[in-house]
């Protein structure tokens, strides 16, 4: 008997004294369907709900029962994926990347608005990964011809000039002598003539330089030895429309609720602003209906956006500034004076060196690219004198609160003094938060705290396009600057990808104003990616709540020392939500498995189909013969004497006895006999009974004509499976076609069930991703 018989027997005794492996024959596949239908929930909604709702305000602000807090979402390195990202991977894996990567923010990101409903988002730079690379849209370069054509009409443009002076110098001095007059007309040919050498040398000198191959600054070059000079404008744009698609559809900043813009004369005033003094009414030509609207700040710009220090070009940073606002700025949110710079240019002012701090002569020639943020920088404390007066116009409109012009080029140097002592009388200034991508300087290996997934220090290093920190010297001269404008409370940054919190110790009040210096603890905190492919397993966001009710005078009235409280919120770890997917795929191809072998091995298939398997019949019949006769004949006629028959002859599976008085029709199934029976064998004479055989269903026409029955594959081919006749010449064939029958179960039942487990799973999760 072979292996499989045996354990073939032991599985159906086991089956027979408990019931437990055929339920889970049954409830297997239901069960499989039900645990990925709550996996896929779990991962794809649930979890994202969870974490969002654990970051609710009232959790962990700490605020008077009565404050009406100005709450703040920050949101670092989106770094939407791009070609710039993983450069090596191919096209199906790159797509699925970048599909699921912007899945996952514009899910968060719609939970956020939905469920913590803040007041302002504001985005701390690298919104894209690879825009500093995309060519921009520059002019087309002129030919020699034209060129020299350009120096005419410009030259002539001058002597038309020079000839209008000329003019109006006569007819002034027309008192004058004929001789002076000739004296003068030399003299204004010489000035002509000498302009004109200098317009043709000043384009000698431009040709010259182009031959050299000297870059304009405002040309694009493609960094990277021009790896992607290919990628241009239009790459860039797609990324903008992406970007607008997650970060500025009205469907992610108002989720759930129907807001549009109406035009408006008197609308309610906002209850922050009633309360600080204004009145119940204030005019404004738009309103928003269906819901508070949003600040949305996303002008800060990374290395990523714009580049790093030398890097930058000004053709890159200007396309952003247009797309997405002036970079140094000041806001004015929750009474607290928001101030953004454009760290990365500035860095061209002081950055790492290979031997040391930029030195000064390099520095000035890159001032086209430092001095805008540091010109801004000066200049800091009007600017925030001016957001702020125009914020305490609107809660005080009956307050006169003009700090004078802004300072342009046409204002002179004395009416910039003047407004800048005016702002130095009023003393008018609210608590300061600073925004910078790139983090300030810190020493090396100071710790972030325990809150940092990898590592437990930023480190001060850089490379291509990118530093890790500012210098030392420019983060002192940015702190310091900035504390012109108000007292710094709190610093944010961005491009690290993981948290990190320190204390800064600055010498602040030494410029600009008349002060003494002081020692200032200034906390830093730098914010998490957004994004769960830079790097980091549990992506985050920052959560700022500003509390700093103002009277008339701009002074707190709130009686708390501290108006800013901050707080890191986690997000879904989406690579562990894929790791479990794929464990319980593997735990799922196990049990189908074992439950394929197991029904092939005992035959539930058959039973599930509502037919009785052969073999299970087989074995539950009674094997016996019956001995009432010498020759062991069950319907009491001798078997013919093998000798005398040629072949092997089937036995009969009904025999007939002489009809007397007291019998009756017999019908008795033999061991190996099945419905249909065979003929008897020839020469040998059956008597019947008298007046023919009766009409009696059960009988076959193949046991009366041997001709009606002849089928050499019937039902019974099965025989000599279990008996022990060596002789059979069919049973070993039968025992290879069974194992290769009930492997073939096995794998067709596998394959079923596995199609049906997968089918809801897809569906489930299909249904998830797009609609929850």
């Amino acid at each position: 008997m072979h292996p499989h018989h045996v354990a073939a027997r032991l599985l159906r005794s086991l089956t027979r004294r408990s019931s437990l492996l055929r339920y889970f024959s049954l409830l297997a596949i239901p069960l499989l369907v039900f645990a990925w239908i709550y996996a896929i929930r779990k991962g794809e909604r649930r979890t994202f709900k969870e974490h969002i709702d654990a970051c609710a305000w009232s959790s962990w602000e700490d605020w008077p029962a009565d404050a009406t807090p100005h709450r703040l979402v920050f949101i670092a390195d989106p770094q939407i994926v791009d070609p710039h990202t993983y450069p090596g991977r191919p096209w199906p894996l790159s797509s699925l990347t970048e599909r699921y990567t912007d899945r996952y923010m514009r899910r968060n990101y719609q939970l956020i608005n939905e469920k913590l409903d803040p007041d302002s988002l504001v985005f701390l730079g690298d919104l894209f990964d690879g825009g500093r690379e995309w060519t921009t849209h520059t002019p087309r370069a002129l030919s020699p011809s034209q060129r020299r054509k350009l120096e005419r009409i410009k030259a002539k443009n001058e002597k038309e000039k020079q000839q209008a002076a000329e003019s109006q110098k006569q007819s002034e001095d027309g008192g004058n002598t004929n001789a002076g007059a000739e004296q003068g007309q030399q003299k204004r040919s010489v000035a002509l003539d000498d302009a004109i050498g200098q317009t043709q040398e000043t384009a000698h000198i431009a040709r010259r330089s182009i031959q050299a191959r000297e870059v304009d600054p405002k040309e694009f070059v493609a960094g990277e030895n021009g790896r992607w000079k290919s990628w241009g404008m239009k790459q860039w744009m797609k990324e903008y429309d992406r970007f607008g698609r997650m970060f500025f559809a009205p469907e992610q900043l108002y989720p759930n609720t129907q807001r549009r813009t109406i035009p408006a004369w008197d609308v309610d005033a906002h209850p922050l602003n009633v309360e600080n003094g204004a009145m119940d009414v204030t005019r404004e030509e738009h309103a928003v209906i269906g819901g508070k609207a949003r600040r949305l700040l996303t002008s800060l710009p990374g290395n990523h956006d714009v580049g790093f220090g030398a890097g930058v070009q000004l053709s890159v940073r200007n396309r952003f500034n247009v797309h997405f606002g002036e970079s140094n700025r000041v806001d004015v949110l929750g009474n607290h004076s928001i101030v953004s710079i454009d760290a990365p240019s500035l860095a061209a002012y002081s950055q790492f060196e290979i031997s040391g701090e930029t030195p000064p002569q390099l520095a000035e020639s890159r001032k086209h690219i430092w001095k805008p943020a540091m010109d801004f920088l000066d200049d800091v404390q009007y600017f925030a004198a001016k957001s702020v007066a125009d914020t305490m116009a609107d809660y005080f409109p009956d307050r006169n609160y003009d700090f004078g012009r802004k300072p342009s080029l046409e204002v002179t140097d004395t009416e910039s003094s003047m407004s800048k002592r005016s702002l130095e009388k009023s003393r008018f200034k609210l608590p300061v938060v600073l925004l910078s991508h790139v983090p300030l300087y810190r020493d090396p290996g100071t710790d972030c705290g325990p809150l940092r997934e990898r590592g437990r220090a930023i480190s001060i290093s850089g490379g291509y396009q990118y530093q890790n920190v500012l210098t030392r010297g420019l983060s002192n001269t940015v702190a310091q600057k900035v504390s012109n404008a108000g007292d710094i409370a709190h610093i944010f940054s961005g491009d690290d990808h993981d948290y990190c919190d320190v204390l800064h110790r600055y010498n602040v009040g030494s410029m600009g104003e008349k002060r003494s210096p002081k020692l200032s603890n200034v906390p830093e905190t730098t914010v998490k990616s957004f994004s769960w492919a830079m790097g980091v397993r549990r992506p985050g966001f920052q959560l700022l709540s500003l509390w700093n009710p103002v009277d008339a005078n701009g002074g707190s009235i709130g009686g708390s020392a501290a108006t800013a409280q901050t707080h890191l919120c986690l997000l879904p770890d989406q690579i562990g939500i894929l790791i479990n997917y794929g464990k319980l795929a593997g735990f799922t191809v196990i049990v189908l498995l074992v439950r394929a072998i197991m029904i092939s091995l005992r035959g539930d298939a058959m039973y599930e189909s509502g037919e009785e398997s052969d073999t299970l019949s087989e074995l539950s019949l009674p094997r016996f013969r019956n001995q009432g006769t010498p020759n062991g004949s069950a319907n009491g006629y001798s078997t013919p004497d093998k000798g005398e028959v040629k072949g092997r002859q089937r036995a009969s599976s009904t025999g007939l006895k002489p009809m007397t008085d007291n019998q009756n029709l017999g019908v008795q199934r033999s061991y190996n006999a099945r419905t249909r029976s065979v003929s008897p064998a020839p020469g040998y004479n059956y008597p019947l009974p008298p007046g023919g055989l009766p009409n009696v269903p059960m009988f076959d026409k193949g046991s009366l004509y041997p001709h009606a029955s002849d089928d050499s594959d019937d039902e019974e081919s099965h025989i000599g499976d279990f008996d022990d006749d060596k002789t059979d010449s069919q049973a070993k064939w039968k025992r290879k076609r069974r194992g290769s029958n009930r492997a073939r179960v096995a794998f067709d039942e596998f394959v079923k069930s596995l199609g049906i487990v997968a089918g809801c799973g897809i569906v489930v999760y299909l249904h998830g991703i797009w609609s929850w």
